[in-house]
């Protein structure tokens, strides 16, 4: 099955108009914190239900005067479409899932994104190695046990929007998409308060007016698109029907590009090049890409702590099927 829900894609970036505490000071170099952390739930995935909420997480130890200024505040649209590889089985491939978010912000930010963040509430339960949440089956179906929660979290992982090629078959990303994603240096995160660590990837919250990093002030006048790819199951009432992402806004000292995994087997080598010198910025790519990187990662930490890396997004290699 490969469903797409309507969405204008030349617009998709545009769409419809505590007690106080102190916070880890932030390295010199890397990212700040701009806000409180949040949740972003999808439901109803695989059905026409489809929905995507969001929730603000309470967190008992409030940021600064200067923090705090970034909130996302609805879904303007989503989508959704599986994904399987021509003659392989149906656990090969992943449902991607996206979503339009409106932020506003009370400050002229710069390179803004919103990172995952692990929490006590996230899994797997015990070690909380992710920034996923909350899934479970369709509604009558049993429970996932604790160990089949656990896998599905660490192998659900960011993606850039996208869809299916209908002529060559093959993943494609969403047109205005190439600057959405972001993957970090390790070196560049810090932990936030009352959390148990940031992790390196997120999705970036871009000026709706001039498409560029310098965030408007005023209600919803910015955008964001949160994509994630969740495993397929070998039958479909074993797939997940709802799940839950915990991210938190930061800043970055660095204006930077990335090539995702999804833009590097879409071949959007010129798109993504475009982009880094319409915001004047770097380009972080993955080891095997063939763009020149300034920043080149031969693997993104999605899971786990910084030392001990769980699950990682990484180029295929040589010989492994795009």
């Amino acid at each position: 099955m490969k469903r797409l829900w309507p969405l204008l894609l030349g617009t998709l970036l545009l769409g419809a108009c505590g007690t106080p505490a102190s916070t880890p000071a932030p390295p010199l170099s890397g990212v700040t914190p701009v806000g409180q952390p949040w949740t972003l739930t999808f439901t109803g995935l695989g059905t026409t239900d489809f929905d995507v909420t969001l929730k603000t997480v309470i967190n008992k130890q409030a940021l600064t005067d200067r923090q705090g200024t970034v909130v996302p505040v609805r879904v303007l649209s989503r989508g959704s479409i599986d994904v399987i590889p021509s003659g392989q089985a149906r656990t090969a491939g992943f449902r991607y899932v996206y979503s339009v978010v409106s932020v506003t912000s009370t400050a002229a930010l710069n390179n803004v994104s919103f990172l995952g963040v692990r929490t006590a509430g996230t899994l797997p339960s015990g070690t909380n190695d992710t920034a996923i949440s909350a899934l479970i089956r369709a509604p009558g179906a049993p429970a996932y046990t604790a160990s089949e929660a656990g896998t599905l979290a660490l192998n659900t992982q960011p993606a850039q929007a996208s869809t299916f090629n209908p002529t060559t078959g093959a993943l494609q990303v969403l047109p205005n998409t190439d600057d959405t994603v972001q993957y970090l240096p390790e070196s560049d995160l810090y932990t936030p308060a009352g959390m148990l660590g940031l992790l390196p990837y997120g999705f970036t919250v871009l000026n709706t007016s001039t498409l560029g990093r310098t965030l408007a002030t005023g209600a919803e006048a910015n955008r964001m698109v949160i994509g994630m790819k969740v495993p397929l199951q070998a039958t479909a009432q074993d797939d997940p029907y709802a799940f839950s992402f915990t991210a938190i806004p930061v800043s970055d000292s660095e204006t930077r590009v990335t090539q995702s995994l999804e833009g590097l087997l879409s071949g959007n080598d010129a798109a993504v090049q475009e982009r880094a010198a319409a915001v004047g910025g770097t380009l972080t790519v993955l080891s095997g890409s063939a763009l020149p990187g300034t920043l080149v990662l031969p693997s993104v930490r999605t899971a786990g702590p910084a030392d001990a890396a769980t699950r990682t997004i990484q180029a295929p290699g040589p010989h492994e099927p795009l």
